[in-house]
């Protein structure tokens, strides 16, 4: 299979070390896209607008974080299948992570978007910005189903010891996201909320079609076979929301604290709004690595819990 990679045999370190390096990558992509993002907004649209589109940083990082931590627990069961070799439970275990992620993300999307405007106020989002912020915290609101099905694919991607595929995907399109980001922020200066439609355009529309259409094409074990393979499995389904609620939890129950710290500065004025927007985007450099090590390290775990090799966990850890 193309790029599979089965981390159950041969030297740890350089395993663990060749698949991480292309989820740090990626996330490190994502940041820089976002650093750029904030000096194109700072720089030529003034600090109103960079004020509004980090005014809702920290209910993003809530939002998103648990979406994420979500698409790696879902992650860990087709990991320990693919460890086992047990394909067929594996590609039944994708179809329902699949149907989950419809229902969750739409459902997410729904409520997160129409609470914005009550989200903002409880924030403190001062006037002036509110409307760019709405405007900008919307859109990225209404894009979730995309960022929660790129995450999701970037998951089963991982599950299969395949961490460059998504990397090559973000790679490929960044290029896109800086024109597309740059094109509706000064070609037609649509403000703030051009943030928002170039990240819906770009990096959250066309990488899950992307992925998906390769894991297909290149991974033959993921076409169905039977019914049973497309079919929704309340067992499976149960398996999945132990793992992924849990780790959405966790990765989003930091926000609480920001967001209180978030509100508190919102009431400050526009230009400590300003202020904390450019200093979050440069604090999350300093995350990536350990988030990338601790997905790397949740399929490395899942791969040989399913292989019955609990010894090379224990030298993953080391």
């Amino acid at each position: 299979m193309a790029n599979s990679k089965e981390m159950t045999r041969g030297a740890v370190f350089p395993l663990l070390f060749s698949f991480t390096m292309p989820l740090l990558l990626g996330n490190l992509l994502q940041q820089t896209y976002s650093l750029i993002d904030a000096a194109i907004v700072g720089k030529f649209l003034g600090i109103n607008s960079l004020a509004a589109v980090g005014a809702s940083t920290s209910v993003i990082f809530l939002i998103l974080g648990f979406c994420n931590g979500c698409c790696a627990g879902f992650g860990i069961p087709v990991a320990q299948k693919f460890g086992a070799r047990d394909y067929a439970t594996m590609r039944r275990y994708v179809a329902v992570g699949l149907q989950l992620a419809t229902v969750m993300s739409v459902v997410i999307a729904a409520i997160s978007g129409f609470y914005c405007r009550d989200i903002l106020r409880g924030m403190q989002t001062p006037g002036n910005i509110f409307d760019g912020a709405y405007e900008y915290l919307f859109v990225t609101f209404i894009g979730i189903p995309c960022t929660f099905f790129y995450n999701l694919l970037a998951s089963i991607h991982a599950g299969f010891g395949d961490s460059k595929t998504p990397f090559l995907v973000l790679a490929v399109l960044y290029g896109l996201e800086c024109f597309l980001g740059f094109i509706l922020h000064l070609g037609v200066r649509m403000g703030c909320d051009g943030s928002g439609y170039s990240l819906r355009f770009s990096r959250k529309g066309f990488p899950p079609i992307l992925c998906y259409l390769y894991m297909l094409r290149k991974f033959p074990i993921l076409r169905a076979t039977s019914s049973e393979d497309r079919r929704f499995h309340a067992g499976l389904a149960r398996t999945l929301l132990a793992m992924g609620v849990p780790m959405g939890l966790q990765f989003s129950i930091t926000a609480i604290g920001s967001i209180m710290l978030q509100s508190a500065n919102n009431a400050l004025g526009t230009a400590c709004v300003a202020a904390f927007t450019s200093a979050a985007r440069i604090k999350m450099f300093f995350i990536c690595a350990f988030e990338s090590l601790g997905i790397a390290m949740a399929t490395y775990c899942g791969q040989n819990y399913g292989a019955g090799k609990p010894e090379r966990i224990l030298q993953g850890l080391k």
